[in-house]
């Protein structure tokens, strides 16, 4: 069962899309992440792969603003937008784009972000051209984090560039680019 973790919504169930199409964050990792965030109250938030929404609305409801949730699968955008109608959030922004078209999007539009969250599918692998995407991109705010969820080792390149922080909890690792 998912849940919210803390804020204005904790303990607030939430739909997920079925175990093929996402794999959920646990609740030991979305609130060790989030305690390792510290207050994001008033940041801007991304959620590249939102998948059931969850890390998104677990931003607003700690106090993120212009919070961004995207997935480009159709069920996963079905029920992020249940999750949303259910919390009667109306002020999170979904986009339904392939993370590349998302990431031209927010660019064009002058958006940038303090955190983007990735999480992507199995297939997709976080390494330093995907980074590169997103910083040359200019949708990172200046002093934005990038905290990526898998479960492989990232790049040891990217520890060169970026100050990291790594969190493990069994298979599951959280890494938070500065």
């Amino acid at each position: 069962m998912l849940k919210v973790r803390g804020g204005k919504y904790l303990h607030r169930i939430l739909k997920e899309p079925p175990s093929e199409i996402t794999r959920p964050t646990k609740d030991m990792v979305k609130e060790g992440m989030f305690n390792s965030l510290g207050n994001i109250y008033g940041e801007s938030f991304l959620d590249l792969f939102g998948g059931s929404g969850a890390i998104g609305i677990e931003a607003y409801s700690r106090g993120a603003q212009d919070v961004t949730i995207n997935d480009s699968n159709k069920e996963a955008l079905k029920v992020i937008k249940s999750n949303l109608e259910t919390l009667q959030i109306k002020d999170i922004n979904v986009t339904s784009l392939d993370y590349v078209d998302a990431i031209k999007k927010y660019s064009s539009l002058g958006l940038n972000f303090d955190n983007i969250f990735l999480d992507p599918p199995y297939k997709l692998v976080v390494d330093l051209e995907f980074i590169k995407t997103i910083v040359d991109a200019g949708i990172l705010a200046p002093n934005g984090v990038i905290i990526i969820e898998t479960d492989y080792d990232l790049d040891e390149r990217l520890f060169e560039l970026y100050k990291i922080r790594l969190l493990k909890y069994g298979r599951s690792r959280i890494y938070i680019l500065r």
